[in-house]
């Protein structure tokens, strides 16, 4: 049964950006520092406790601006420790890069040979897994491992032992070979950098800070959990913050720590993109591992680092449930950004758009909310069940929260009667009652999942179809007003979308790369898609003339300009 967390979460129906010719450098014209402030402002103008933070280095000139809060009594500055998430996976490829470059290693090497004796890895055909299809994320591995179950949902990670994982692998069996497919995978990254680690005789944070941190400089970064950072790194904490704005626990890693371990600051940080520019006594290492090596739809990848968009800018985002950041590097390797929150939505678009101002900004979306008296959600209050698992619903001041057996919980909101959505996750709530009109139960619809539970002392609901309950009627418009969304639209991150006419109600939407998927309208203007939890609204000029299309899905806005 999927649950919500967190860490769970991630974008299904997901944009697959579109590389511009080899070797061209095209012209890019960044934002002023005046419009950079203005949209920091912005984010954190309803947020309080949130900051952000962004760090840029301009052919040789380095800019920081802020705005908001660190949550902490220390005022926001270049020195404030961010947890950066899968920005850490991009360190991990430079170590690799740099025991390659010094011929420790060899990037086709079957990681197997670099793990402690006793270590099982899958294979399939003959084909090993290699330190590169792990870096490639090409190593047929999924992305979590199905044995992780973690003593404090609120930090997922920290018991996760090698142990464990060694485990996993010597049951798991590959559905591909490896290097077939790109699947991303945060168990991947994470044995990629213990194999790494085991190859130097060291544990993975002494061998991130002596082959990258320490070179750079970076002094206050690390890759240790809280309790071992030194007194004036914990000084230096900010606190993070969830999407419902509740101050997040920090995350801490043990085996899986290559893959979102990390704490770095600004100043750190700024080190770290001088060297992806090219500058610096590791500028070879970190520009070796940027190099593509292989290709997923509309990108390719070298090691861990990602090239696409409408230009090729080079980038990597990483978010943990308090914490988000995002490193970008300009074509011509003249223009870094670092973008680092502690709080609010992801930052990824907000980096390339640091780069390339023609790259629209991503705002956070959450669906609208439907006000409800206290004594209205009252009645939704008590304990489920399904598969002896509880799942109990309390009453919190103007909302509801909801809280699994294990977890922690966390606030749900109301989108119409007996509907209800998380912000935390990309999770849905569907309320039943029976014949008499009383609560009977409750559905979970998460990943494509749905799962039913039971109001304790209640007859088990009966559910037709379960998994699309949560979605709304369709309508079929006229021919003429379908005609009017057809076209290709551009957005951020250089996806394209191709609304063309087709599907079983009318319009089909096809990301560069991907599928075509059929569109459902809910009226005009706005359509769902039934293969993931997504929303597609288009907007008119002030002559009435289609102009954009805004993607919603998984608490981003995806914004689409129509050429």
């Amino acid at each position: 049964m999927r649950i919500p967390r967190v860490f769970i979460a991630a974008l299904t129906f997901a944009l697959a950006p579109s590389l511009t010719a080899a070797g061209a450098a095209p012209s890019l014209t960044p934002p002023s520092n005046a419009d950079v402030q203005a949209l920091l402002d912005a984010r954190v103008a309803h947020d309080a406790g949130t900051g952000i933070i962004v760090g840029i280095v301009d052919r040789g000139v380095t800019t920081i601006l802020k705005a908001g809060s660190s949550g902490t009594a220390r005022p926001l500055d270049e020195r404030s420790l961010f947890e950066i998430g899968s920005v850490t996976k991009t360190f991990t490829a430079t170590v690799l890069a740099d025991m390659a470059l010094r011929r420790e290693v060899t990037l086709d090497e079957p990681v197997q040979r670099c793990l402690p004796g006793g270590t099982s890895v899958p294979s399939r055909h003959g084909k090993p897994i290699t330190l590169l299809s792990l870096a490639t994320q090409h190593s047929a591995l999924p992305r979590m491992p199905d044995n992780m179950h973690p003593r404090k949902a609120d930090d997922p990670y920290a018991d996760y032992t090698f142990a464990q994982l060694a485990a996993f692998l010597k049951g798991y069996s590959l559905t591909r070979d490896p290097g077939a497919q790109f699947e991303y995978s945060n168990l991947g990254i994470g044995l990629l950098g213990d194999a790494l680690a085991d190859c130097a005789h060291t544990a993975y944070p002494r061998l991130v800070q002596a082959r990258v941190f320490g070179p750079l400089g970076m002094r206050e970064t690390s890759a240790l959990p809280i309790g071992a950072l030194t007194p004036v790194q914990s000084g230096l904490l900010v606190v993070g913050r969830t999407v419902d704005g509740t101050p997040a626990a920090p995350w801490n890693f043990d085996a899986i720590a290559p893959a979102g371990a990390i704490r770095s600051n600004v100043h750190d940080m700024l080190q770290y993109v001088r060297c992806n520019l090219g500058l610096g006594p590791l500028a070879k290492t970190c520009l070796y591992a940027q190099q593509p090596r292989s290709t997923f739809p509309g990108n390719q990848i070298g090691l861990v680092w990602w090239t696409g968009g409408l230009v090729p800018i080079v980038h990597h985002g990483g978010d943990t449930s308090g914490f988000h950041a995002s490193v970008a590097i300009s074509p011509d390797h003249q223009r870094g950004v670092v973008v680092l929150a502690n709080g609010g939505d992801s930052v990824d678009v907000l980096a390339e758009h640091l780069v390339d101002a023609a790259i629209p900004v991503s705002k956070a979306s959450t669906p609208d909310t439907f006000v409800m008296t206290a004594s209205a959600l009252d009645a939704y209050a008590g304990d489920y069940r399904a598969r002896n698992v509880g799942y109990h619903i309390r009453r919190d001041g103007e909302t509801l929260s909801a809280q699994l057996d294990g977890q922690s919980g966390a606030r749900i909101y109301a989108k119409a009667k007996d509907r209800f959505f998380y912000k935390a996750v990309n999770a849905q709530l569907d309320f039943t009652r029976d014949a008499a009109g009383a609560i009977n139960g409750v559905v979970l619809h998460q990943d494509g999942d749905t799962t039913v539970f039971t109001r304790d002392g209640m007859a088990s609901p009966v559910i037709t179809p379960a998994p699309e309950a949560s979605m709304p009627p369709a309508v079929r418009l006229d021919d003429g007003i379908l005609a009017q969304y057809v076209g290709t639209y551009l957005a951020g991150a250089g996806a394209a979308f191709t609304i063309a006419r087709g599907g079983e109600n009318g319009l089909t939407v096809q990301l560069t790369g991907q599928t075509a998927f059929p569109l459902y309208a809910t009226s005009a203007d706005h359509f769902f898609l039934k293969v993931v939890e997504a929303r597609i609204d288009f907007t008119r000029d002030a002559n009435h003339r289609i102009d954009t299309l805004v993607l919603h899905q998984g608490g981003r806005d995806i914004i689409a300009t129509k050429q």
